[in-house]
Parts: C-alpha cells; sequence; structure tokens
C-alpha cells in the first residue's frame, strides 16, 4: 500500500515546518485576529502558573494503588502550559513568555522519565516497571508527545532560544535523541510492528511523533532515511488491521489518535519526500479511515460508542478538514466544519491538548473555518470489519454492534444497539472510567461497565458474555433501505457454560416510524434483558416512559421489570452523564418483543 521503488525516495529529505518561525513576523502578524488574540490570552494566563511538581511518590502510586490520576494531573499540565506559551510568544513575542518557556523546558527535561507510569514496561502487556530507568527510555504515547512538543518548540522559538543560551537548544536535542532517537532505532516496542502482530492506535500515534522530532529537528540524511523507512513498515502493520471499509474498532475517541494520526504520518511523508507517497491517499482503505467520523456520528455533539470511547467523543478539529482535503472527500470536509462549529469558542485554541503541533494547526488554518457550515445528509452504513449497522432517519439514529468480543479497548457488548432520538440518548453505552491499573490489567472484566450485564442485551445469569476472539455473533440477515433489519445470532458470545441453545435478536427500523427490538432464546436459561437509561424510567404495567424522551412497549408476555439506579461519581463518567444512570431489567422466558417510540 505505501510500497516505493529505490528510485522514488529522494537522496535528500527535506525538514517539516508546520508553521515559519516566530521571527517571521508577516507570517504570524497577519493570522485570524480572533483566534490570536484566544491564544495570546491563554498564553498570558499560562504565564502566570508554576509547573507543578512531579515527585516519586506520584510516580509509584500507579503500582501502589493503581492511581493514574496522580501523576498523569501534573504531568499533562506541565505540557499544555509549555504548548500555551510557545504559540502565545509566536504572535506576540515578550520576554517574560519566554521566560516561563524557558523554565518549562528546564522542567520537562530534567524529568527522570518521559514515560507514563502505566506504560513503563519494555514487553507488550506485561506488568509495569514501579520506576523507569532512566538510561534505559520507554517510547510510549507520550514520552512520543513530548519529544514532538519540544520539537516543535525548538523549530519555532529556536532563535531566539539560542539568543539567550546555545544551552537551551541543546538540552532539547539532546534529551530527543537519549529518550527518542537512541531507543527508536535500538529497541523493539510492540507499537512498532513486527509481522502478523496485531497493532492499534499506539502504531501511528508513536509514529506520528517520533517522524516530527526526526524532521523537525536539524537531523542528518542517513538518520532521516532510517526513520522513514521504519515509520513507512510501521504504518504498514497499522493497516493490515484495518477492513477494507476502513472502521476503527477503538471507537470514534481513538480515530482521532488512529485514523488522524495516520494522517498526520503520511502528511509528514509527503511533505519531506517530493509526495513520495502521495498516491497513499487514493487508496480506498485510507478513503474509508477518513470517513469513519462522519458515519460513527449519530446526532448533535453524540457519537454511536463502544469499547473505551465515549458518546461525546468531542467536535472535530482542523485535523479532519485536512485528512478530507488530503482523500478529496467533500462530504467529510462539509461534516468537519460543521462538527467544528459545536466547539465553544473559548475553546478553539484547544486548552486540554498537549500536542502543540496540533494547537499550531488550529492557528494556522483558523481561516478556514465556516460558522455557516452544515452537516451533509447523513446515510444508514454498516462496516462489516466490526459487524456494526447504522440506520438512520430525520427522529432516529440507530446502531446495532455485531462482531465479537476481541476489539481494541473492547467492552462485552456483542448484539448490544445504542438509540438516539431528536438528539438525545435514550439506550446508552455507559462508556468507561478514568483509568486505573485495574482497567488493562487481568481484572478488567471486573468493572462494571465492561461487563454485557450493563449494555443492552440479554443475559443468563450467572452466566454473561465473555471476552476474546472466539466470542463472535453471527449475522443472520441484514436489510438496509426504508425499512432496516438486522438479526444476530449472539450464542457464542457467551460463556461456554451456559446451557443456551440459540440466542437471537432482531432489531427492525421502521423509517419514520419506530423501533421493534426481538428476542428469542432457546435453553434451560432464564433470561433478563439490560436497559440502560440517561432517563429515569417510570413502568406502568407493560410500559417503560424514558422521562418525556420515549416510550419502550413490551408486547408479549414477561416476568418482571426491575428499575436499578445506579449513582454516577467518576470524573470521568461525569463529564458525560448526569449524576444517575438507570439500568431496567425485563425477564422474559423465551420470547420478548419491545417497540420503542
Amino acid at each position: 500500500m505505501l510500497s516505493l521503488s529505490s528510485n522514488d525516495l529522494p537522496p535528500v529529505l527535506t525538514p517539516y515546518r508546520t508553521a515559519p518561525s516566530s521571527g517571521d513576523r508577516d507570517f504570524w502578524l497577519s493570522l485570524d485576529v480572533t483566534h490570536s488574540l484566544l491564544v495570546h490570552n491563554r498564553a498570558k494566563s499560562a504565564q502566570n502558573q508554576v509547573f507543578p511538581p512531579l515527585p516519586c511518590t506520584q510516580y509509584l502510586a500507579f503500582t501502589r494503588t493503581g492511581d493514574r490520576v496522580a501523576y498523569e494531573t501534573p504531568y499533562f499540565q506541565r505540557r499544555k502550559l509549555l504548548a500555551s506559551l510557545v504559540l502565545g510568544y509566536c504572535l506576540q513575542p515578550e520576554q517574560a513568555l519566554l521566560d516561563a518557556i524557558m523554565d518549562g523546558i528546564w522542567a520537562i527535561c530534567e524529568e527522570t522519565s518521559w514515560c507514563l507510569p502505566a506504560h513503563n514496561s519494555y514487553i507488550r502487556d506485561t506488568e509495569q516497571l514501579p520506576l523507569p530507568d532512566a538510561n534505559r527510555p520507554v517510547i510510549d504515547l507520550f514520552s512520543a508527545e513530548t519529544g514532538a512538543l519540544l520539537a516543535q518548540t525548538h523549530s519555532l522559538i529556536g532563535d531566539d532560544l539560542e539568543a539567550v543560551s546555545p544551552q537551551l537548544n541543546q538540552r532539547i536535542i539532546g534529551e530527543i535523541e537519549k529518550r527518542i532517537f537512541i531507543p527508536y532505532g535500538t529497541e523493539h516496542f510492540w507499537w512498532m510492528g513486527n509481522g502478523e502482530e496485531p497493532m492499534n492506535n499506539w502504531t501511528v500515534w508513536c509514529t506520528q511523533n517520533v517522524l516530527l522530532c526526526t524532521f523537525l529537528l536539524p537531523t542528518d540524511q542517513a538518520f532521516r532515511q532510517r526513520v522513514f523507512e521504519k515509520a513507512r513498515y510501521s504504518i504498514e502493520c497499522f493497516l493490515k488491521d484495518y477492513g477494507e471499509d476502513g472502521c476503527c474498532s477503538e471507537g470514534a475517541q481513538y480515530y482521532r489518535h488512529a485514523g488522524l494520526c495516520l494522517y498526520g504520518c503520511l502528511d509528514i511523508l509527503n511533505e519531506v519526500s517530493g509526495n513520495a507517497l502521495k498516491d497513499s491517499f487514493k487508496d480506498p482503505k485510507i478513503r474509508n479511515i477518513a470517513s469513519y467520523i462522519r458515519h460513527i456520528h449519530a446526532q448533535g455533539p453524540y457519537y454511536f460508542n463502544f469499547s473505551d470511547c465515549s458518546c461525546l467523543a468531542g467536535a472535530c478539529t482542523i485535523r479532519e478538514y485536512l485528512f478530507a482535503e488530503a482523500v478529496a472527500d467533500e462530504k467529510l470536509a462539509h461534516f468537519a466544519l460543521a462538527s467544528s462549529n459545536l466547539r465553544d469558542e473559548e475553546d478553539r485554541d484547544l486548552p486540554n491538548e498537549i500536542n502543540l503541533t496540533y494547537r499550531l494547526l488550529e492557528l494556522v488554518h483558523a481561516s478556514k473555518r465556516d460558522t455557516a457550515a452544515s452537516f451533509p445528509l447523513q446515510e444508514d452504513h454498516f462496516y462489516p470489519s466490526v459487524g456494526l449497522c447504522i440506520s438512520r432517519d430525520d427522529v432516529y439514529a440507530l446502531a446495532v454492534k455485531a462482531g465479537g468480543n476481541d476489539d481494541s479497548h473492547n467492552h462485552n457488548d456483542t448484539g448490544s444497539i445504542t438509540l438516539l432520538k431528536n438528539n438525545q440518548p435514550i439506550l446508552i453505552d455507559v462508556g468507561v472510567e478514568t483509568y486505573t491499573k485495574q482497567t488493562f490489567s487481568k481484572d478488567r472484566y471486573s468493572i462494571w461497565t465492561m461487563r454485557s450485564v450493563y449494555h443492552n442485551i440479554s443475559n443468563f445469569p450467572p452466566y454473561e458474555q465473555l471476552a476474546d476472539k472466539e466470542y463472535q455473533s453471527r449475522i443472520l440477515e441484514l436489510e438496509q433501505g426504508e425499512t432496516t433489519t438486522i438479526t444476530l445470532e449472539l450464542k457464542a458470545c457467551y460463556d461456554r457454560r451456559c446451557p443456551l441453545r440459540s440466542y437471537k435478536r432482531t432489531v427492525t427500523h421502521s423509517k419514520g416510524k419506530e423501533i421493534i427490538l426481538s428476542e428469542t432464546v432457546e435453553g434451560d436459561v432464564k433470561p433478563v434483558l439490560t436497559l440502560m437509561s440517561m432517563h429515569k424510567p417510570i413502568v406502568q404495567e407493560n410500559m417503560i416512559a424514558l422521562g418525556k424522551a420515549a416510550m419502550l412497549e413490551i408486547q408479549t408476555p414477561f416476568q418482571s421489570i426491575t428499575v436499578e439506579e445506579i449513582p454516577i461519581t467518576d470524573a470521568r463518567l461525569r463529564s458525560v452523564w448526569p449524576e444517575k444512570l438507570y439500568r431496567i431489567l425485563i425477564g422474559y422466558e423465551t420470547d420478548l418483543i419491545i417497540r420503542i417510540q
């Protein structure tokens, strides 16, 4: 897919520049005034803040208690502050801002490790080491991000740092050499790719930032050639795990770290090589990867979510638009511009983003913003690689997840449905709580949000769905049109000890009318259907009102209806949901039909 002959790659790979250096005053003064003012005000605020300490005991907190927040919060705060300061300085060079930038560079370069405690291991899926080895750095997601942050800082204001002391630029280059370049060339980290080993967002996310380090800094040609070839191989390894349909099995949030970082990698490689890989943007798989975010969008600010993704996956940034331009996808371009308008004005400079390059792109391309952009007409879609069926009309947005329980960031949710009506979530996927050590451990599926009993699917107490590639659904019927119907056989998704002979689920969307959910079970089991809602259910006989948002009518005999109230206290979930969610449990014998309006 990214093949090159020996003659295709030029002998000289040029530097990569997201924007000119701060000394090009004509350029920086020509940028969008409103966005520039926002960025400069952010920098002035950052100037008055301190770079928080990162003591040893906060690093140890992860292995001691499983807590990721104690170390990650100040770690990310340092990087956000530095990115804000650098952008503000480029717009309006002031000595006070430069002094604060130097303090930030100094603090980050003094860190024992740029690798997060949760990622501090050398072999995939092994126990993290309590403390980092400063003499053998790990390149994880955020050490690579940190390298790119400092490399972009050097690219933008290196001349100003040089005027203060050459030691500042030498320190940046030396730390990136030690922590990124040497391990990239001498170690094999799993995300680099190795034959058929499965990859995920880490591959292109890390690779993009290694490329930024390489081509933003004054590296030699031999090194650039080696990095170019190694990065190209990693990208091929990443692409092999995508179906031709381009579906991101990790969900909409991870598209920003997977699909968009793929774009970032290809953009850099093309820029430095005179477009040696320009044909890659014509490849159908890469075009489908680009368009995924448009299809997975549900209604308003909401996305169809599964795995560790949130339904509030965030408004688009300029990167989606640039990807759309690269693959010549007009609908995606319109979608990206319309979605970006959902972002609050005070967040247009991406203040919570540690990647300086992303924030720089927003500023440089602010003139592309179109406040009148409208969402393109949304269509039904089916992703066979993941078994995701999406059906829409003017009122409803429905997703049915077939596939299996072996996705990256998997939840045991095969067969579950997600439903929105008039821009309101009706049947929800809760998402994931704040990451802890347990999240990516052998105890992952003891976390409630990961379990099938908290997804919109039937279970058979005490048995529920299990995780692995063998726990797969089978699509028996799929029709999309004025009436969308999907029928699944889900027996194979459950614990093999369960005396279940068959579990068929049929979901029918009659456009402009209703959704029908039909369950048919065979076996020595007592099925219980779970339905998750953010609206408090009011039960009257066979009717369940979800506030004023929707009405569920049970059209067949059933045994029981129970409503459980679930307090939501986790910060990550509270950023999405109200303080209470509700689990509806419907017991039935063998058949259940529910009409949703």
